[in-house]
């Protein structure tokens, strides 16, 4: 039987700016030192988190 996936997204989970700084500590310790990660999760905090209050 084939495998079935989800697509993940991290606003599912990441829900305050704690999350975010902890997120962004991870993506540090995970990058393979092109940024790609950080940028990764950067985009996402753009994505998700309304900037204009």
């Amino acid at each position: 039987m084939p495998e079935k996936y989800q697509e993940f997204d991290a606003a599912d989970y990441v829900k305050t700016d704690a999350d975010v700084r902890e997120l962004l500590r991870a993506a540090t310790d995970e990058d393979l030192g092109d940024g790609a990660v950080i940028r990764a999760v950067l985009k996402h905090d753009a994505r998700t988190h309304d900037r204009s209050t």
